[in-house]
């Protein structure tokens, strides 16, 4: 729960762009997720990237155009549920610029709803200096981007309820078989550059700005709750007038009438992007000589307690640990040398990592002169 002092400075930067903006972007309906307010569809692609970015530019009234620089490099080896990248880079005159890294399985919509955020939050900076500076060309450049007051401008201008469900996103799913059974994983993901809660209760103060009686459709179940709360205490202390005072928003001024339905562009080209080419790897021979070492040394260390003499039980352990290297190093494992993941001896294909698997290696520092000697066959 945001504390009194971040509770006021999250009014003061809501009240700032209400009074660089006007209260009808805050005061309107919120953005709900589904086909209804995104009719093209998505598609992990980067025609559905654009499609999705010209939408939520229209959403909030934005008519520079999109520019999207594809730098897509694959899923992040390290991550174990990769995120959506993609983010604000630069703002002209005529068009928005965003740069996209990666299109995870997740909450696309609400990640790219943030960086809507932060290109308002560029043009609508708290400093009273001009927030553009005009270089030896035609453009106009925005100088910087302020990530927080971004995530809170996604919530004044109506795309509240997609940022905070991208804020907290929880996924679980078995995890890699590891002989005896499949443990689950759970991951966590927070997309924008502000907490979950601060978003909740940026969203409750919205809800009753407008006088709304129920919360905004499509929250998620967490985000639900923390607005539902935030909602009655607000309400409870019959805040919505002091809230108008705080925000500088007339009494006067009545709540934003239903968002107008979206027609489809049809412009927008869905279809697959070109197949990447694949990585190349090997299936590099490992053995279980570690396990069978570690193995070894503890079931040695046991026998030795049961039936052997103190001074003898080092000896006993250590014979044991040497024994179950030598059997573990007979246990054949193949590993892709790109992800040192487990493959079958006959794999051609890294479930794990989707790398193309052309051959055998006997150690990992083979891989390099295997690659040398197949770019050599290859045909010119």
């Amino acid at each position: 729960m945001p504390s009194r002092e971040r509770r006021d400075r999250l009014l003061a930067i809501l009240g700032d762009l209400v009074a660089r903006g006007g209260p009808q972007p805050l005061l309107a309906p919120p953005v709900a997720p589904g086909q209804g307010s995104f009719p093209e569809g998505m598609r992990a692609t980067r025609g559905g990237m654009m499609g999705l970015l010209r939408r939520l530019a229209w959403h909030v009234g934005d008519k520079r155009a999109v520019v999207l620089s594809d730098e897509r490099l694959g899923a992040p080896p390290t991550e174990r549920k990769p995120e959506t990248r993609i983010a604000l880079t630069r703002v002209t005159e005529k068009e928005l610029h965003f740069t996209l890294g990666f299109i995870g399985h997740d909450d696309v919509v609400g990640t790219a709803a943030h960086e809507l955020g932060v290109a308002y939050a560029a043009l609508h900076r708290a400093e009273d200096t001009d927030p553009y500076r005009a270089p030896n060309q035609p453009d106009v450049t925005i100088e910087e981007r302020d990530l927080e007051r971004g995530s809170i401008a996604a919530v004044y201008l109506g795309l509240g309820v997609l940022a905070i469900n991208a804020a907290f996103q929880e996924y679980s799913r078995p995890g890699r078989f590891n002989g005896a059974y499949s443990p689950l994983e759970y991951d966590v993901l927070r997309a924008g550059y502000v907490p979950m809660s601060d978003l909740a209760y940026l969203i409750a103060v919205q809800a009753v700005l407008r006088g709304a009686i129920d919360e905004p459709v499509g929250l998620a179940p967490p985000q639900r709750d923390e607005v539902v709360a935030w909602m009655t205490a607000l309400r409870s202390q019959a805040q919505a007038g002091v809230l108008r005072g705080r925000l500088g928003i007339s009494s006067e001024v009545p709540a934003g009438a239903a968002r107008p339905l979206p027609e489809p562009f049809t412009d927008i080209d869905l279809a697959d992007d070109p197949a990447p080419p694949r990585k190349i790897a090997f299936r590099w021979r490992t053995h279980r000589g570690g396990v069978g070492f570690v193995a070894g040394a503890v079931i040695g260390l046991g026998v030795a307690t049961m039936i052997a003499s103190q001074q003898a039980s080092p000896l006993i352990a250590i014979g044991g640990a040497g024994l179950g290297h030598l059997f573990g190093r007979r246990v054949r494992v193949p590993r892709c040398s790109g992800c040192a993941s487990v493959v079958d001896a006959t794999a051609t294909t890294c479930a794990h990592c989707d790398a193309a698997l052309r051959g055998d290696i006997a150690r990992l520092g083979d891989r390099l002169e295997a690659e040398e000697r197949l770019a050599d066959a290859k045909p010119d």
